[in-house]
């Protein structure tokens, strides 16, 4: 016996020598990963290329590089310009065939692909970046060149982010249910917006309070650098990196709670508290510790998404990174140094991945590698079963009695009332929760009110309608205010802004008096009386004048009554038939009044000594002489105001309520069609893939890491730059590429677990068939938490509309919310026209923070562990 245990020593011992240690299994782990990875990077650009080569625009940037060498090579040549020209053709068929591109275009793509990953491709256009005309500088060097930056703005605020939201996120967790949580429930919404409208919020509400630069940085640190500059870069870089923080704090914060909070109620944390341990030990020893992957693959995918958003942010604050050098090589049509960039985000998110895979060997003694990984994988055999169909047991109809007919009667019956009572029980359960969210009552009704807006909207204001209407000239809009304020705004201020007042002699506001001086003369007055009470001037004062005459027109004078009875004249002239007078453009007025601002010096009194509008009844007098006989005459006062309708009016004058009321079902329906075929297509293919397993499992997992490692939003717009910006491409593309997205791995570890459970088994005995299975019983398992993180993803796509209406990427005839946005930065932030800016950063807001907490609030109702206790 002692030999035979002695044996088994020595073979236990000799076994143990003989595996690898841990440390060349994390070598070889950590080289197996990063090929993979640097696989999907290259497949990622390659993919890239064939998309910007599609139209032949890779072609020709190498076709011209190939031009400008030769005929550079030619230049000073002694040779005729006939001989020039047949040499140059002849190097130049030589140089396409060297380069490959008679070949076809899968293999002529492939050429570009060493070039693609090594970054090594020259500029077609240097000049456009700020170097010579015959520099030879890379795609690559221009990158890294504004890479720092980027990393710089990014690194600092993600730390911050990090730091800062975990602290906060342990503090709520143990004051779960507190005013603090609540709080930061609220809030959470508020990072449904990208950074970059963020960073217009504080640009407008901020820039002239402190005094923050709105944006641009140092292009490197200058000579005799002190550290009193830090303050000066500070002040530039304050703003964006602020935004980037807000855009991920309260999310991140309410996400990495409800982790921890599902820790906390663990037994052996209440085991902790009963020893006395400090709040300090127990979150770093018993909650960080088992929640930390979850917390690195949290913020590793918070940090994916927004390395994308650092393009539009980088674009509003004049940042020179790499997102602004992106827009620019996209506007300048420079495919390579766009395929540059895009390589260098794959390489950045790949990067982040890769970090991501070692931390959860450094932390996750779950996570085995080596022979054991090895081992599992040959254990997991593929389900065979898809090429099979299990054939259901039937009774004959000749062998179906009576009586088994009654009970399977009975039992159908007993099953539709089993599902009408689970209904119920939801129903119920809803209702309940629902009650105890009155946040989730609130995003109910905003989202129900949103819902029958675009159903009004549509029926009342036909499409055509509306793209007229606000593609139409100024003359449709001549008589509105320039970029006048809503009207509500008068409910903010001490005195009220003056509105769009208009008089018409053909109706009764004004009283025409008609004296009939002889045969032919006829005088005719028409007075315009308003009470004028409002703290500022208005816009302009407009007379249009219609009179019908022969041979000679009349005579119009037009006088100015003040509060206190002076009169004076301001004008007179003759008009043609149809003729308008403005009064701030009468340059004699000018001259009379003695002021550069005639219209405002008729409202501060008879001898303009005051300092804002004068109160009171004013009159505007407009006398006509007619020299005709049966000759009438009218006119139209319109006095421009400062306020005008519910939404006010941008620069070119147009009613912004075109664009609001058509911009929420463009809005709505572009959000709601891509989080539903996203989050449900994703659950399907995750669904799939769980339950056949074996190569179409292998297939679901490669297109979701290859998604991972894509670049979603620079592809994007790359595709939209390239080819076309019509709403419905811009759907189907961003469709398409996130639809094997981050979701299809949590999915697929559900659907794994619910594949073992026995009432799956009990239906693969009666005979069901695999779509039957996987729709019917696997699906409806996470419906409970497919319903609120789709509802949660709507804001995103409505806001990616936003931007990319604000990056020049959209539908050249809608009008939406996100061409209110450019409307706004082109000339609302920097004036005071600051309505351009709120309303419709108001309403994105306003449907962002309706559905974020509708998602929250069911995600509370149908997951026990957030609740409050």
């Amino acid at each position: 016996m002692t030999a035979e245990r002695l044996s088994e020593t020595e073979i236990i011992n000799k076994s143990r020598t003989e595996q690898p240690s841990a440390w060349h299994n994390v070598a070889l782990f950590s080289l197996k990963r990063l090929s993979l990875l640097l696989l999907t990077v290259a497949i990622t650009v390659y993919l890239t290329i064939i998309i910007a080569n599609f139209g032949g625009y890779v072609d020709t940037i190498v076709e011209s590089e190939l031009e400008f060498a030769i005929g550079l090579s030619l230049r000073d040549s002694p040779l005729s310009a006939e001989e020039k020209e047949a040499l140059f053709a002849e190097r130049m068929e030589a140089a396409r065939e060297t380069a490959g591109l008679n070949k076809p275009l899968v293999l002529r793509t492939a050429v570009w692909l060493v070039d693609g990953l090594t970054l090594d491709w020259k500029l077609e256009k240097p000049w456009l970046y700020g170097f010579d005309f015959a520099s030879n500088v890379t795609a690559g060097e221009l990158i890294l060149d504004n890479l720092a930056r980027t990393l710089l703005i990014f690194g600092v605020s993600n730390v911050l982010l990090f730091g800062v939201a975990v602290f906060f996120a342990l503090m709520l967790s143990r004051r779960h249910g507190g005013r603090l949580d609540k709080l930061f429930i609220w809030l959470s919404p508020i990072s449904s917006a990208p950074a970059w409208v963020l960073g217009i919020l504080l640009t407008v509400f901020a820039l002239r309070v402190f005094g923050f630069s709105p944006g641009g940085t140092f292009a490197a640190f200058p000579e005799g650098f002190r550290f009193a500059q830090i303050v000066i870069f500070f002040r530039h870089l304050a703003l964006p990196l602020l935004a980037i923080f807000l855009a991920g704090f309260f999310q991140s914060a309410y996400l990495w709670r409800s982790f921890f909070q599902v820790y906390r109620n663990e037994d052996y944390v209440d085991l902790a508290y009963a020893k006395g341990l400090s709040n300090g030990r127990i979150d770093r020893n018993y909650i960080i510790r088992p929640a930390l992957p979850t917390l690195l693959t949290s913020f590793a995918l918070l940090l994916a998404v927004l390395w994308q958003e650092m393009i539009a942010l980088e674009y509003f604050f004049n940042i020179e990174g790499i997102g602004s050098l992106f827009i620019q090589a996209l506007t300048n049509f420079d495919t390579a140094l766009i395929v540059a960039i895009v390589t260098m985000f794959a390489y950045l998110i790949a990067i982040i991945v890769f970090a991501l895979d070692i931390c959860y060997l450094l932390i996750d003694p779950r996570v085995r590698i080596g022979s054991q990984q090895e081992q599992n994988h040959a254990n997991q055999k593929p389900n065979w079963r898809f090429w099979q169909r299990r054939s259901r047991v039937q009774l004959s109809p000749l062998a179906e009695t009576a009586s088994t007919k009654q009970t399977r009667s009975r039992f159908q019956l007993s099953g539709l009332l089993a599902t009408l009572k689970r209904w119920g029980c939801a129903i119920r359960t809803l209702v309940q929760g629902m009650r105890e969210n009155p946040g989730t009552i609130f995003g109910l009704l905003v989202i129900t009110g949103l819902i029958g807006v675009s159903v009004h909207t549509v029926i009342n204001i036909p499409y055509r309608e509306a793209v007229n209407l606000w593609r139409a000239d100024n003359e449709v809009w001549l008589r509105n205010p320039q970029s006048a304020q809503p009207t509500w705004v008068n409910y903010f201020l001490f005195r009220d802004l003056p509105p769009t007042i208009t008089f018409d002699s053909k109706s009764a506001d004004a009283a025409k008096q008609v004296a009939q001086l002889d045969e032919t003369l006829t005088d005719v007055i028409i007075p315009f009386t308003f009470e004028y009470d409002y703290g500022d001037f208005p816009q302009e004062i407009v007379l249009d004048m219609e009179t019908q005459f022969v041979e000679k027109g009349p005579h119009v004078s037009v006088s100015w009554v003040w509060p206190d009875g002076s009169e004076r004249e301001l004008t007179s002239f003759q008009p043609n038939q149809s003729d308008s007078y403005f009064i701030s453009r009468d340059d004699r007025l000018r001259r009379r009044l003695r002021s550069e601002a005639p219209l405002e010096a008729l409202f501060l009194g008879s001898d303009g000594t005051a300092t804002e509008p004068v109160p009171g009844t004013y009159t505007l007098r407009v006398q006509a002489l007619l020299f005709e006989p049966d000759v009438d005459f009218d006119v139209k006062m319109t006095m421009l105001g400062q306020v005008h309708g519910l939404a006010g009016t941008d620069s070119q004058r147009r009613d912004l309520m075109i664009a609001l009321l058509w911009g929420t079902p463009i809005a709505l329906g572009f959000g709601l069609i891509a989080a539903f075929a996203t989050s449900v297509g994703g659950m399907l293919i995750a669904a799939l893939g769980a339950w056949f397993g074996g190569w179409v499992d292998r297939v679901v997992q490669f297109l979701t890491e290859l998604n991972l490692i894509l670049p979603f939003f620079p592809v994007a717009l790359m595709v939209f730059v390239l080819y076309s910006r019509s709403i419905l491409t811009i759907l189907a593309v961003t469709v398409a590429l996130t639809l094997f997205g981050s979701a299809v791995k949590t999915y697929r570890a559900a659907f794994l677990q619910i594949r073992s459970e026995p009432y799956i088994l009990a239906a693969q005995v009666y005979g069901a068939s695999h779509w039957r299975i996987v729709v019917r019983y696997m699906v409806p398992r996470i419906v409970t938490v497919l319903v609120p993180k789709l509802i949660i993803l709507v804001p995103s796509y409505v806001f990616l509309e936003a931007t990319l209406a604000f990056l020049g990427i959209t539908d050249p005839y809608l009008p939406t919310w996100g061409k209110l946005v450019v409307e706004a930065l082109s000339y609302g932030v920097y004036t005071n026209a600051t309505h351009l800016v709120v309303v419709p950063l108001g309403l994105l807001f306003l449907t962002g923070f309706a559905f974020a907490m509708l998602g929250i609030g069911l995600e509370r109702i149908f997951e026990p562990r957030l609740r409050e206790r």
